[in-house]
C-alpha cells in the first residue's frame, strides 16, 4: 500500500523563485516605462541589467497604468518568460501577463540545475513582498513532478501556497487529487482540507482530508480511509487484490516506509477477511502485524480470534499468537471414507449381529417365566 505523499513543495519552490526574478525584470520595465508619456516609442531588445525585455508598442500612463497590447518577453542567465500581452500599473508594482503565459527557470545553478516550466492562461505579480496568482490551466513541470489546477497564489511573505480546482499532483506514477490544496513553501506543512483520492501502478485510495509535512516524510488520511492494493503475481502468490479500511491511516517515510491503520480497521481478500483496532505495516520488510484483538473469517463456516496476527504481503506468511480460538468444522466426506472403527479388547468375546439384523433385537419369550406363545393361526 502506497497511497504515500506527493513531493510537490520543490516545484512550488521553482515557481516562486521564477516569478521573483520575472517581477524583477517587470520591475525594471515599470521604471522604463515611467519615463515615457502617455505613449513611448517602440522598444525591442531592451537590455535592463540582466534581463533583456522585448515588447513592440507600449501604452503608458504618468497615473502608472500601462498596457502592452502585443508580445512580450524577457529573458535572464538563469530563464525566460513570454506571454501574448500585458497590462498594469507600475506604480502599485502590479503587474498582470496574458495569454499563453510561458515561465522556464533553472531552479539551481550548475550540474545541479533543475529546469523548471510553469504555463498559465493569466499571471499576476503584485506588491511587495509580492504575490503571485496564476488562474486558467496551469501547469507547473520538474523533473519527475507535475502539477496541474485551475488556480496557483504563492504568498512570497508567509511563503504559503494555495492550489484550488481540479488539483492533480503527480511523482513518477503516483497521482493524488482533490479540489484544494495548501501547502507552506518554508515549513513543508501540508493540508487537503477536503476529500482526497489517488492511484498509482498497483493501487489507489481515498479518504474525507489529509494533513501532512513534506520535509519530515509524514501523511495522515483521517475519515472514511479506503485503500485498495491490485493483485500482482509478480510480487505476491496471490492475483486477488486487498482491500483496506479504516478511520484514519498514518505513513510515514523515515527511516522505512510504515503504514499504521487504527480506528474498524478491516482487511478483505477474496471472501477472506481480518478485522481489528490496530495495523502496522513496513513497506520494506513486507511485514504486517494487527493487533488488539483479532477477528478473522472465512466463509462459509471458518474463523478465528486472536490477540495479535502476524502477516508478509508477499510470501503470505501467516501467524496467529495469544489465546488463539478457531473454528474449522468437519464435513463428512471431505476427506475421503471413514475407516471402519476397531473395537477395544476385553475379557468376553462379543458377538456381532448378523449384516440384516435390527440394531436392537428384540428378546426372546420364555416358557419359565410364565408366557405362553401365542399359536399362529392356521387356515
Amino acid at each position: 500500500m502506497k497511497p504515500g505523499p506527493i513531493s510537490f513543495f520543490d516545484v512550488a519552490h521553482g515557481v516562486k523563485t521564477s516569478l521573483i526574478s520575472r517581477a524583477a525584470a517587470l520591475a525594471a520595465l515599470w521604471a522604463v516605462a515611467f519615463v515615457c508619456a502617455s505613449r513611448g516609442p517602440a522598444l525591442a531588445d531592451a537590455r535592463i541589467g540582466r534581463f533583456t525585455v522585448n515588447f513592440a508598442e507600449g501604452v503608458f500612463q504618468r497615473s502608472g497604468d500601462f498596457v502592452i497590447p502585443g508580445a512580450v518577453n524577457g529573458r535572464s542567465p538563469d530563464g525566460d518568460f513570454k506571454a501574448d500581452r500585458a497590462f498594469g500599473n507600475y506604480q502599485r508594482q502590479d503587474v498582470t501577463l496574458v495569454g499563453h503565459v510561458l515561465l522556464h527557470q533553472r531552479v539551481a545553478s550548475g550540474r545541479a540545475a533543475q529546469p523548471m516550466t510553469l504555463t498559465a492562461n493569466q499571471l499576476r505579480i503584485f506588491g511587495k513582498p509580492a504575490t503571485y496568482t496564476a488562474t486558467g490551466s496551469v501547469v507547473v513541470v520538474q523533473q519527475n513532478r507535475k502539477i496541474n489546477a485551475d488556480f496557483l497564489q504563492l504568498n512570497d511573505r508567509t511563503h504559503q501556497g494555495l492550489l484550488r480546482g481540479n488539483v492533480s499532483a503527480q511523482e513518477n506514477d503516483r497521482v493524488v487529487q482533490s479540489q484544494e490544496i495548501q501547502y507552506n513553501v518554508a515549513s513543508g506543512a501540508i493540508v487537503v482540507p477536503g476529500q482526497l483520492n489517488g492511484f498509482s501502478s498497483d493501487s489507489d485510495f481515498r479518504a474525507d482530508r489529509g494533513v501532512g509535512n513534506q520535509k519530515a516524510g509524514t501523511f495522515t488520511m483521517t475519515g472514511n480511509v479506503i485503500v485498495h492494493r491490485f493483485g500482482n503475481a509478480t510480487t505476491n502468490n496471490s492475483s486477488e487484490p486487498l482491500t483496506m479500511w479504516c478511520d484514519k491511516l498514518d505513513i510515514n517515510q523515515h527511516p522505512q516506509t510504515t503504514y499504521t491503520a487504527t480506528g474498524n480497521v478491516k482487511i478483505a481478500q477474496g471472501d477472506r477477511t481480518l478485522t481489528g483496532p490496530l495495523l502496522t505495516l513496513n513497506d520494506v520488510t513486507h511485514t504486517a502485524t494487527m493487533k488488539g484483538g483479532v477477528h478473522g473469517e472465512e466463509p462459509p463456516d471458518r474463523t478465528f480470534d486472536a490477540a495479535e496476527v502476524i502477516y508478509n504481503t508477499v510470501t503470505e506468511d501467516f501467524k496467529a499468537l495469544g489465546g488463539v480460538r478457531a473454528t474449522f468444522p468437519f464435513r463428512r466426506g471431505e476427506f475421503g471414507a471413514s475407516p471402519t472403527p476397531v473395537p477395544h479388547a476385553s475379557a468376553k468375546p462379543s458377538h456381532s449381529p448378523a449384516p440384516n439384523a435390527s440394531p436392537t433385537p428384540a428378546p426372546a419369550s420364555s416358557p419359565e417365566a410364565g408366557h405362553t406363545p401365542t399359536p399362529a393361526p392356521t387356515g
